[in-house]
């Protein structure tokens, strides 16, 4: 008898492409996809509140990633007016600067969402062409709880590609 396959499990965040590319394979809580999309209802007197059509106004996506290690250097690729900083006998520090005016679009990249099941395909990430990324540190140093960064990606359409925003699936698929 066949089951139903439903997905679960954790994935990994490729962000960037080449030698610039980090990536995000401890977690802790789950890596999250969201989607918004927004629309305008329409009314008209002759129908009081009724809504007689409604248009798309247009979506967002975000990625957020629990990541669980302290690490400065892919921090660094994160967070946005830092400098990485690494000395003699492995001394290392990130610097973030309190600058405002930073456009994120200048610094976003490609984001891939890889599930780690051994089954997953191509077919089973989510691309964002265009996503900048932005940390919210919050760290608990208690016994209790594990020192996790959130880190967002905000994606942006690609306008060279007719506003794409999200690929779910093998981005090398073609029509046939």
């Amino acid at each position: 008898m066949a089951g139903i396959n439903v997905p679960i499990g954790p994935a990994i965040v490729e962000y960037g492409e080449g030698v610039d590319m980090v990536t995000f394979d401890i977690t802790k809580g789950g890596i999250v996809f969201t989607t918004t999309n927004s629309k305008q209802d329409v009314t008209v007197d002759q129908y009081g509140d009724t809504v007689v059509k409604s248009i798309y106004k247009g979506g967002t996506a975000q990625v957020t990633v629990p990541f669980a290690l302290y690490d400065l250097e892919k921090l660094s690729k994160v967070t946005p007016n830092s400098t990485y900083v690494t000395g003699s006998g492995g001394k290392e520090k990130l610097e973030v600067r309190a600058s405002a005016g930073l456009n994120l679009l200048d610094t976003a990249k490609k984001l891939v969402i890889k599930p780690t099941d051994p089954s997953a395909t191509a077919n089973d990430w989510i691309t964002i062409p265009i996503a900048g990324a932005i940390v919210d540190h919050n760290y608990a140093y208690d016994s209790d709880n594990e020192r996790i960064t959130p880190v967002t990606f905000v994606a942006y359409p690609d306008i060279d590609d007719d506003g794409l925003l999200f690929i779910m699936g093998d981005e090398t698929a073609t029509a046939v």
